[in-house]
């Protein structure tokens, strides 16, 4: 390693004391929040019957007369080696998740279940889980009141299981998880395990769910019911609307304006210092046809208005209508723009052009269907043309799971390769980027009817959001020369911003701001895009750091090395180092 290249690998480690600890996190709860003086817990002993962290509640029944608990208790006991009722409020990994300090136990006792009660429904992605030391070691040992797991030859199939159940506003199940904090069932004894370290159970199956409940089940049971302490420890909550994401799906916005007195980051397009991002080296420049749905107002059907570059404005924009249920039925065909450029646009690294509609981030909750912090979004289909008659179609993916209605929201990171998902008003001015390596491995390109290296036409197709259109279901078939797509598997509906309603629609369907082509980015480290390789991009870096493909905290720009691996590692983070202060052409 040369020398220069080892101060900067230095310089790095020694930041992550100073920004690890500013990283977002999609925590609902992490317990940190709660004070404890060193090697200590509290049980309820106050009779409060429970106890809030970050946007939960957790229950908790002390009885005075017995002097004993169930429920939720929380800790920062770190002696992982002491055994029997004296360890039932020690994790058995001797810290909380990540090293944390604190930690909660469950007990499933007399009352009633262990039961996270969130401030308002979300899909919990879910929340990391060991045991306790006092069960750990009945398992492992065995003691006056538990089996040794296994017996004495080892081949009892003994288990240990958390079951998760969740439940909606009105108390319904809404689905339950299982997860074994020990199972000796396999025949093969060096497969048995009883759990020691923090494992992530995820919950996104659950759906939206006001409470979780929390009960375990032994192998071990006897006349008086489970023999095994009925313990187990949780730490971090990790919610949707809190982590912002629930897909892998987490690619950034482009910005269209930014503020070169402030570090080139976002700027409002009516700010004094706001200049239009260097990045884009062109837009486009010339309307090919416009094919909208009927029913648009006049005020709204100017396709000019999706020439030149972006504004942030609500109003310069040109629509595509809305299909309402009758006219789908009748096969009526989706509203679409075609658009051409002066300069042909070419596959280079990293994106090539951005995509702008008018969506906006939703900042209420309304029975209508919109979720803060989720988008208001209209998507659509994106397809280039070298010819202007064939034309190749973006695979897309959309993980949206139901209707929304007319002004419901979607959660953006279950959305790729739909433009559309990203904001752009408010002040806000994002638009959604494409690769044109993605669709590398298109017929029409692979027989060079679409040369991706001579784009000249960009074609937008309104997605009318009502499940009958679907997406390419992309799945990665081989990581090591991701992105790789398979267009045979099942496809999903696709959902966004739509009624069945038959009346006109004057302004439904995706409202096109603006199209531009961008500059390479040449360096992969450039993880914002704001032209430089820096601390914004370390610590977007970090807060993905050891995520994979589909986890909670997954971001693709953070997959830096080549050829992708779809994990976020040190390999990733050597990148950023060779890359380190680099800056792109552009902000020279």
């Amino acid at each position: 390693m040369a020398f220069g290249r080892l101060m900067r690998f230095g310089n790095l480690i020694c930041m992550i004391t100073i920004l690890v600890a500013g990283v977002a996190r999609g925590d609902i709860a992490d317990f940190e929040d709660l004070v404890l003086t060193g090697e200590s817990y509290w049980n309820g002993s106050d009779e409060s019957g429970g106890f809030a962290s970050g946007g939960a509640y957790f229950s908790n029944s002390y009885n005075a007369d017995w002097g004993s608990w169930d429920g939720f208790a929380y800790s920062n006991a770190t002696d992982a080696a002491t055994q029997g009722t004296v360890a039932q409020y020690n994790a058995i990994s001797g810290a909380g998740q990540g090293g944390s300090a604190n930690y909660a136990i469950g007990y499933v006792g007399w009352a009633s279940p262990p039961t996270v009660t969130l401030s308002s429904p979300a899909v919990v992605d879910g929340l990391y889980v060991t045991n306790c030391s006092y069960p750990y070691h009945a398992m492992q040992n065995g003691d006056l009141f538990s089996k040794k797991f296994g017996g004495a030859t080892g081949d009892d199939p003994d288990f240990f299981l958390l079951t998760i159940t969740g439940k909606d506003t009105g108390g319904a199940v809404t689905g339950a998880v299982d997860f074994y904090l020990a199972d000796y069932r396999s025949a093969d004894n060096s497969a048995d395990y009883i759990v020691d370290t923090w494992q992530y159970v995820d919950l996104t199956s659950l759906g939206v769910v006001e409470t979780l409940e929390f009960t375990l089940s032994s192998s071990d049971v006897g006349d008086w019911g489970m023999n095994t302490p009925a313990y187990f420890a949780i730490d971090t909550l990790v919610g949707q609307a809190a982590a912002g994401r629930t897909g892998p799906y987490t690619e950034a916005g482009i910005n269209g304006y930014v503020d070169p007195n402030n570090g080139w980051t976002h700027a409002d397009p009516e700010d004094p210092n706001a200049v239009i991002n260097p990045i884009f080296r062109g837009w486009a420049t010339e309307v090919v046809s416009y094919e909208p749905a009927p029913g648009l107002d006049g005020q709204w059907t100017d396709p000019s208005m999706a020439l030149g570059p972006a504004t942030g404005s609500n109003i310069d924009i040109v629509s595509l209508g809305h299909l309402n249920s009758q006219q789908i039925s009748q096969g009526a065909a989706p509203g679409q723009i075609t658009l051409s450029f002066a300069e042909p646009i070419r596959q280079g690294a990293g994106y090539d052009f951005v995509v702008f509609e008018n969506g906006f981030v939703s900042n209420i909750d309304t029975q209508a269907g919109s979720l803060a912090g989720q988008m208001f979004a209209e998507l659509a289909y994106v397809e280039v043309s070298s010819n202007g008659v064939d034309f190749a179609r973006f695979p897309s993916v959309s993980l949206t799971e139901e209707l929304v209605g007319r002004y419901g929201t979607i959660e953006i990171s279950n959305v790729h390769n739909l433009a559309g998902k990203h904001p752009n008003a408010g002040g806000i001015c994002t638009g959604t980027p494409f690769d044109l390596k993605e669709i590398a491995s298109d017929p029409d390109v692979v027989s060079g009817l679409v040369n991706i290296n001579d784009v000249r036409y960009v074609r937008i197709v309104d997605v009318p959001g009502s499940g009958d259109f679907h997406d390419d279901a992309a799945r990665s078939t081989d990581p090591g020369t991701w992105p790789v797509w398979d267009f045979y598997a099942d496809s999903h509906p696709i959902y966004d911003a739509w009624d069945a309603s038959t009346a006109p629609d004057p302004s439904g369907g995706f409202d096109l701001e603006a199209v531009g082509v961008l500059r390479e980015q040449v360096h992969a480290a450039d993880i914002d895009l704001n032209g430089v390789v820096d601390a914004a991009d370390f610590e977007l870096l970090i807060s993905a750091l050891d995520s994979h493909f589909g986890e909670p905290g997954w971001m693709a720009r953070c997959d830096l090395a080549e050829p992708r691996d779809l994990i976020v590692d040190i390999v990733d983070f050597d990148v950023l180092v060779d890359q380190w202060h680099n800056a792109e052409q552009w902000r020279k």
